[in-house]
């Protein structure tokens, strides 16, 4: 994929290996220079037809998707972001889509979404705090109290989405629709955790 020529990122800073190696404040770095894009044709709203920001709008959503379901972290770690808030008068915030972009990015290492959708870790962290296993993950996985909960984030994504079956390209291909409930999410999640979460404990403590 050609992304040179999408919304004039430097692919050779986008595209990292593990980026979970990327310290968090650099990972914002990456975000807000994603971001910086939209602000720049927000200040255009009141300049170009409605017609035409719409459509400008757009192409860039797409690019940011063609993006990340390349495998580009940053971009899906936006996606949460931009799903999770909506954006006023061309596209409502859809927490379904929000949720399934974010834990995607986590599992491919971001920072970022573990602190946008920490209500929703929440109840992992709590969990695997309460297993009294600490201490053997963090020996285990030669860790320390600064890096472990992004680690411990990190496998729990990957395992929820092998349980729920959520993958990069179906959620990029999806069509935007208003009315996703979340509420049947969560549940579906909930009942997908009785089952990750041993197996998340296995794997790393």
């Amino acid at each position: 994929m050609n992304i040179e020529n999408l919304v004039n990122f430097d692919a050779n800073d986008f595209f990292i290996a593990d980026i979970s190696e990327v310290e968090y404040e650099n990972q914002r770095v990456f975000f807000n220079i994603i971001r910086e894009q939209f602000t720049e044709l927000n200040q255009k709203e009141d300049i170009l037809p409605q017609d035409v920001f719409v459509r400008e709008y757009a192409r860039k959503i797409m690019d940011v998707i063609e993006m990340a379901a390349g495998g580009c972290v940053p971009a899906q770690d936006f996606l949460c972001y931009i799903y999770k808030r909506g954006i006023d008068g061309l596209m409502p915030s859809n927490l379904v889509r929000a949720h399934e972009w974010g834990i995607l990015a986590v599992s491919n290492g971001s920072k970022l979404s573990i602190e946008r959708l920490r209500l929703f870790y929440e109840s992992m962290f709590d969990y695997v705090a309460d297993s009294g296993t600490i201490e053997s993950i963090l020996i285990k996985n030669k860790l320390n109290e600064d890096n472990i909960a992004d680690f411990v984030a990190q496998n729990y994504s990957i395992l929820l989405l092998e349980e729920m079956k959520i993958d990069l390209l179906t959620v990029a291909k999806k069509v935007l629709v208003d009315d996703e409930n979340f509420i049947r999410f969560n549940y579906d999640a909930e009942q997908a955790n009785k089952k990750v979460l041993p197996k998340l404990l296995e794997l790393i403590a």
